[in-house]
């Protein structure tokens, strides 16, 4: 099995586990390939074809979403047609995925296991169940009117229904269109109740829910100063949460030394990654590992995957090494990132660990049969400052040599 089809497996391994179902959507969506807010703005038929927004190269994007569909019928996962309508300007419309039929099946087809069909009831063809699942549909697609129109529905067909309760709280949620008075209730409203209860009833659907409440909230939250004993409650947070990459940014540069705090850090990194600004968000990553250790196992969850399956790598190791030293073990994993790094000036402060520095010169020294006295001192220098990392990279050498 290649390289490529492992990590695939791996990612729709990953939604199955978390979601339940795996949609190609999703899959984009997690693996980077497409950003939510170009989502939302093909949902509002601000293009044609969501293969338009594709980060990157779109035949590496299809060449994923080909082999996800492989896996999934190696699984004997049961397939689902995806229907995509747009938002509120065009409401009703259904999208398309590609201009090319096949890709576009593709797009449009998730896969479930098969002892997993979505049940809200024991009896399947009952009048209540068909209107509550219309309810979470709209709800889904953001279609208040429909929505409520529905729950009136309900109420009449089915009141004993036992999720009435909680699809009547989703539907006055989503109908909030005033600004926010209280950010600190409405936070606490979010994180408490709402969120529970989308991803309770509306599944995999939530995040689409979910996501304009965010971003109300984190509207509330643009002038209110970043708290470290109340760091939720902050723009960068509630950006995130919505996936407004771009503005989570934004808020966290707003607020001055923002690195001296690690959720900012952490934000930051995320956001960065997302966008693929590479550089920007392994420089945040190693910062974290230096300056906070203690919370850098959060790149095995946060990360991007290449970096969670660098960071596995990493945890796996025998003997095992600290946290701290994890920028440096990257550095002797992967030499050619020593290199970029360097050409960015993304470690040129005083802060950075002598350890780290000692690597990044070993890994960038072009290989020479002569004794390098540079070499021998940068050597010699990493064994002085961390003998256990000294250690890891002569184990390194010695594997690439027999290799």
């Amino acid at each position: 099995m290649n390289r490529e089809d492992q990590e695939t497996r791996e990612a729709v391994d990953r939604l199955l586990f978390e979601q339940g179902t795996y949609t190609p959507l999703e899959l984009l969506l997690a693996e980077g390939r497409l950003m939510y807010a170009d989502y939302e703005a093909w949902r509002d038929r601000q293009c044609d074809y969501l293969e338009e927004l594709l980060f990157g190269n779109p035949e590496q994007s299809f060449d994923l979403m080909k082999r996800a569909e492989t896996y999934a019928r190696a699984l004997a996962l049961v397939p689902e047609t995806q229907r995509y309508v747009s938002g509120a300007a065009a409401r009703g419309h259904r999208l398309r995925f590609s201009s090319t039929s096949a890709l576009d099946r593709c797009f449009h087809t998730g896969y479930r296991k098969d002892d997993e069909s979505p049940q809200l009831d024991l009896l399947m063809d009952t009048a209540g169940v068909t209107v509550a699942n219309g309810i979470i549909r709209a709800l889904v697609a953001r279609n208040g009117v429909e929505a409520r129109r529905l729950l009136d529905q309900l109420f009449e067909t089915d009141p004993g229904h036992r999720h009435l309760g909680g699809l009547e709280r989703l539907v006055v949620a989503g109908d909030m269109e005033s600004p926010v008075e209280d950010a600190g209730r409405e936070l606490l409203g979010l994180q408490g109740e709402i969120c529970p209860l989308a991803e309770e009833i509306l599944g995999p659907g939530a995040r689409h829910y979910l996501a304009p409440l965010w971003q109300r909230l984190t509207r509330a939250l643009l002038e209110v100063a970043f708290d470290p004993d109340n760091p939720e409650l902050h723009s960068s947070y509630s950006a995130l949460r919505s996936e407004d990459w771009r503005q989570a940014i934004a808020s966290v540069e707003a607020t001055s030394n923002w690195e001296d705090q690690p959720a900012l850090l952490r934000r930051h990194a995320r956001a960065c990654g997302r966008l693929h600004l590479n550089l920007e968000a392994v420089s945040d990553w190693f910062r974290l590992c230096w300056r906070f250790p203690d919370q850098a196992a959060c790149i095995g969850n946060e990360a991007e995957p290449q970096w969670r399956r660098t960071w596995q790598r990493f945890v796996e190791l025998d003997p095992e090494l600290p946290n701290r030293d994890f920028p440096a073990w990257a550095l002797i994993d992967q030499p050619g990132l020593a290199r970029g790094l360097a050409n960015e000036g993304c470690f040129d402060g005083v802060d950075v660990p002598q350890d780290y520095r000692a690597t990044a010169g070993l890994v960038q020294a072009t290989p020479s049969p002569l004794v390098d006295p540079d070499v021998m001192d940068k050597r010699k220098l990493l064994q002085e400052c961390n003998p256990e990392l000294f250690a890891g990279y002569l184990r390194s050498i010695a594997a690439k040599t027999c290799g």
